[in-house]
């Protein structure tokens, strides 16, 4: 039996995560361990049991066999694999990178990600999107047919009949309790208790 390589497992990690665009901060943040400990399984310099590798290649949204492909040399293959092609409106008059055209479609997406406490990063692994592809579609940068709108919703783990309630509200849930958030901290300190027994009834 062949001695496991992990200086070649380490970069075959590494390439994975490049090819989703993101740093090693950024997938510490997302394995929930220091970017000097993703270094360290890069460079081989710790030796991972096969579930660890799996955890990291998961997180990444790879399969294990797309991750052997890439310790096999066939890099490309997942490269052009991974590759979303997300249309972004390039017109010579009016682009749509220079002229942003918030909708309410956009800004209930952006609640779903927002109620679900989901960061731009985790949003972009959960749809298969890079994280800027993310920020164009909540910057109304990017074109947002039906069946782009319910990839996102069911990425983030709701129906389309949360996406319509929520699209179909006076106000969003986020702004009520903003507002909420700044009506508690301008209360007077005597008033204040009165304030958090009530709120305690709703518990």
């Amino acid at each position: 039996m062949l001695k496991k390589n992990y200086k070649y497992e380490g970069k075959a990690q590494r390439k994975l995560r490049e090819f989703r665009g993101i740093n090693r901060k950024e997938a510490g943040i997302l394995l929930c361990i220091s970017s000097k400990t993703i270094e360290k399984f890069e460079n081989g310099r710790t030796n991972l049991l096969e579930d660890k590798i799996n955890k990291v290649i998961f997180t990444y949204g790879f399969s294990r066999s797309e991750f052997e492909s890439v310790l096999n040399g066939k890099s490309d293959e997942v490269q052009s694999k991974f590759a979303t092609k997300v249309k972004i409106i390039e017109n010579k008059t009016l682009r749509r990178s220079y002229k942003k055209v918030i909708t309410k479609e956009v800004l209930a997406l952006k609640e779903l990600r927002n109620l679900k406490g989901y960061s731009q990063y985790k949003a972009s692994f959960l749809c298969g999107y890079s994280k800027p592809t993310v920020g164009h579609i909540e910057q109304g940068r990017i074109e947002l047919p039906k069946k782009r709108i319910c990839h996102i919703v069911d990425s983030y783990g709701y129906t389309m009949d949360d996406f319509n309630h929520h699209l179909n509200s006076e106000k969003f849930v986020t702004e009520i309790q903003s507002e909420c958030m700044q009506i508690i901290k301008s209360i007077d300190e005597s008033k204040l208790g009165a304030v958090h027994n009530l709120l305690q009834n709703f518990k």
